[in-house]
């Protein structure tokens, strides 16, 4: 009875040493994507956002989008009231997605604005990456929409949406701590 007792035990805390592993793996690797700049400027009445994500992909996602995968990132905009409840709405949400997908025949890798259905080719995965994560001018509100005195915190994070991938590549991304991309989430002040 006793060793039985002890076997059950040895199982539970070799399980909870997998799973502390695989979550160090996680966190280790969960920012690969850098947000380099991020700004906001009030022109002509509006809100404006730039940014730059430098995205870095590992050896696996490099090979898996040369052999043919799309790969969908997105990046995550909010505007919130400095203070709102947890239950509050944002003010604005805006979810920016963009696949990347390297042309084998072409040679040729193909960045596609997905609220747009625009794309754009380029030769190099350099070049590639540097177009996907240059956010210029986006649109986020008008100042007569906001309450002049009020504090607001606009955020921006990108990370890779898993979900996007094939099918038969869905459990091998969420288990292997590689494709679990993304980058910090950023904010700026803003006072009207």
């Amino acid at each position: 009875m006793n060793r039985v007792r002890w076997t059950g035990v040895i199982f539970r805390l070799a399980g909870y040493l997998f799973l502390a592993v695989l979550l160090n793996g996680v966190h280790a690797v969960a920012a690969d994507f850098q947000l380099t700049r991020f700004s906001v400027a009030e022109v002509e009445g509006r809100y404006l956002v730039d940014a730059a994500i430098d995205y870095q992909f590992p050896e696996q996602a490099m090979e898996a989008l040369e052999n043919g995968v799309p790969i969908v990132l997105e990046v995550h905009v909010q505007l919130r009231r400095d203070g709102a409840w947890i239950w509050e709405k944002d003010l604005v949400d805006i979810r920016l997605r963009y696949e990347i997908r390297y042309l084998a025949l072409a040679s040729l890798y193909q960045v596609t604005d997905l609220q747009s259905n625009t794309w754009q080719s380029f030769v190099t995965p350099q070049s590639a990456m540097s177009a996907l994560g240059s956010i210029q001018r986006l649109a986020l509100t008008d100042r007569a929409s906001l309450k002049a005195g009020e504090s607001y915190t606009v955020s921006v994070e990108s990370y890779l949406d898993i979900e996007s991938l094939p099918l038969p590549m869905r459990p091998t991304a969420y288990l292997n701590p590689a494709w679990h991309l993304s980058s910090e989430r950023r904010t700026w002040r803003l006072e009207p």
